[in-house]
């Protein structure tokens, strides 16, 4: 596949239990977790955005731990993970910097659990990316935490991806930690 992809995980603006907008905490297994899928799935960045000072303070501790001459030694493979995330405060940050790299905006491409009408599915977006005839912009794939991504967000969103089922389709449980979305989803889009 020739067009470079990203991810960003939103932990704003998002939606709680009560559908009020708010801010989710970052999580450290979200950062190893979901930087090990990317870097098997050859994902060119992971953005964790968060516009909160004292989230990007801790997540800059965690990844400098990744980078001592100690964590090369003894988990090379995860370090290598670790070194694609990269902190956003706003997801105009993640646009700019991926325009910056590509030289040109990304098309966004929200993931989510809810239904709707115009959904891509995973094999015609899967089939989309690996059109020859396609441009190379760039794709970033969107993950929400809490209780998904606010509607204030999708008048950034170009395409949505249909949800992860399980066995049951729709009638079933559908309530995926992100870490394991996110593997799903890159292994429906680019896994052999």
């Amino acid at each position: 596949m020739s067009v470079p992809v990203y991810i960003a995980l939103l932990h704003y603006p998002i939606v709680n239990r009560n559908g009020a907008i708010v801010t989710t905490a970052v999580t450290n297994m979200d950062i190893h977790d979901i930087s090990r899928s990317a870097k098997t799935y050859e994902i060119k960045g992971y953005f964790l955005v968060t516009p909160i000072e004292d989230q990007h303070e801790l997540v800059g501790r965690i990844l400098e731990h990744w980078r001592t001459e100690r964590s090369q030694a003894y988990h090379p493979d995860r370090v290598q993970a670790v070194s694609l995330v990269r902190l956003a405060r706003t997801f105009e940050e993640v646009k700019t910097a991926i325009q910056a790299e590509q030289g040109s905006y990304p098309q966004v491409v929200l993931t989510d659990a809810r239904i709707f009408p115009n959904s891509v599915s995973y094999a015609d977006f899967r089939r989309e990316l690996s059109d020859p005839s396609r441009s190379h912009q760039p794709v970033v794939l969107v993950f929400g935490t809490g209780w998904g991504v606010s509607d204030s967000f999708y008048p950034e969103v170009h395409r949505i991806l249909a949800p992860v089922y399980g066995p049951k389709g729709v009638e079933g449980y559908n309530h995926l930690s992100v870490r394991s979305a996110v593997a799903i989803i890159l292994d429906r889009l680019f896994g052999q």
